[in-house]
């Protein structure tokens, strides 16, 4: 273990001030050379600007010393209490450090983005009556995974910088540059050397994952394992982004226009006047270009393609909800439905009133029991407002997730 003697900061400071006190006595000098030569007097006005003069030097000189003082006292000594057992971590100097670099996190984005494109394949529809409604439907999920693997990429980033800080000992960093590199250089060492792994996931990582882990809850199907492996693999990526060098910037920021200088768009290629609809996967930026594959892959729609409105996509990507459907139990705890039914003359306006908003592309339904004239049966709508015969009554209202009645209920306010 190499250990660096706490005189090296000692030093730095007596440095600092050596050269304050040879600034200050500069200041001076250049003050009084600032009085002509043959004025063998001078005014109180002039004294003055003089002492002014030579004060703000002083201070200036003052606060250059006080900030290298404060720097000093916010140095992270590590400590490495060298349990029986722990690997030994080593501080080697920058320039030697094998850091996270933007080229790795444009190999990880290259595996990322292949295995996004194969599994969009599996929605692609040349059928469906309007153009890209279900490879969008994915989209949005992609693109919700992909904000919420950002936030828990940030919680991931301080959660493992405190284990580092904590498991390390009589190790100086003089700056907050130098340790981010040791950060980074300790990181990418756990990975290689503790590569303990499940679901080709670092164990390390796994409590955290699971803490934040949006899938908790739905179905184990063969989509929500592509999610659940998508939610991870970013999670990491954006996390090695946040400590790689140069750092490489996540930048979910679009523009209403497609533009192939910045974005990646491989469903409607070559069709002219596209719109952004929204971003599926962020740009990823270093010195001020991006990766390779590191533009903003987002979904576009032109005049006869399917598009979701502003509020799907700020419902869905600004708020994070949960992938596939909402919590049952938030759902159940806000359970009321009221069915309202204004009768004209010869159609009756139904509308159906919850507590809560349900997005269009979650897979629900409202199914009516309904008593006609000679027979009963059921009507079922994802819509909140519709018309029925006037000569109906409806008796029930059920709410289904994934065929699955969540809440039933027999408010029904009639209107005459």
């Amino acid at each position: 273990m190499q250990k660096v003697d706490l005189e090296l900061i000692k030093q730095f400071l007596l440095n600092q001030a050596s050269q304050a006190k040879e600034n200050i006595k500069n200041h001076l000098l250049s003050s009084f050379q600032s009085i002509p030569r043959d004025q063998s007097e001078i005014s109180m006005n002039d004294l003055r600007n003089l002492l002014a003069k030579f004060w703000e030097g002083i201070n200036s000189e003052l606060d250059k010393l006080s900030n290298h003082i404060s720097n000093a006292n916010e140095i992270a000594i590590l400590r490495n209490s060298n349990k029986k057992g722990r690997n030994e971590y080593k501080l080697e100097s920058n320039s030697e450090l094998n850091v996270f670099t933007s080229r790795d996190i444009q190999e990880e984005n290259k595996e990322i983005t292949r295995n996004f494109q194969n599994e969009t394949n599996n929605y692609i529809d040349d059928n469906e009556q309007i153009e890209n409604e279900t490879v969008a439907k994915f989209f949005i999920k992609v693109a919700q995974i992909s904000r919420i693997s950002y936030k828990v990429s940030q919680k991931l980033l301080n959660t493992m910088k405190e284990i580092f800080l904590k498991s390390n000992e009589d190790i100086i960093i003089l700056n907050d540059e130098n340790l981010r590199k040791e950060f980074s250089f300790w990181i990418k060492n756990q990975e290689k050397e503790n590569e303990i792994k499940e679901n080709n996931k670092y164990k390390e990582y796994e409590a955290i994952l699971n803490q934040e882990n949006p899938l908790k809850t739905v179905k184990d199907t063969k989509e929500n394992k592509y999610f659940l492996n998508l939610y991870h693999d970013l999670t990491i990526m954006y996390f090695h982004c946040h400590i790689a060098f140069p750092l490489v910037e996540i930048d979910f920021k679009t523009e209403e226009n497609f533009n192939y200088e910045k974005m990646i768009d491989f469903i409607n290629m070559g069709k002219r006047n596209r719109k952004v609809n929204f971003v599926i996967l962020p740009a990823l930026i270093s010195n001020s270009s991006r990766l390779e594959n590191g533009k903003s892959w987002v979904f576009t729609f032109s005049k006869n393609t399917f598009k979701f409105e502003d509020s799907i996509i700020n419902e869905n990507l600004n708020n994070l909800l949960v992938i596939g459907n909402p919590d049952v139990k938030h759902i159940k705890d806000h359970n009321e439905i009221t069915v309202h039914c204004k009768h004209e003359k010869n159609v009756q306006n139904v509308e159906i009133i919850t507590e809560f908003e349900l997005p269009k592309i979650l897979d629900y339904e409202f199914v009516l029991s309904i008593q006609g004239e000679n027979k009963n049966f059921r009507i079922i709508s994802k819509a909140k407002h519709f018309n029925i015969d006037n000569n109906w009554e409806i008796i029930e209202c059920e709410l289904k997730l994934a065929n699955k009645t969540i809440i039933s209920s027999k408010n029904v306010i009639e209107e005459y």
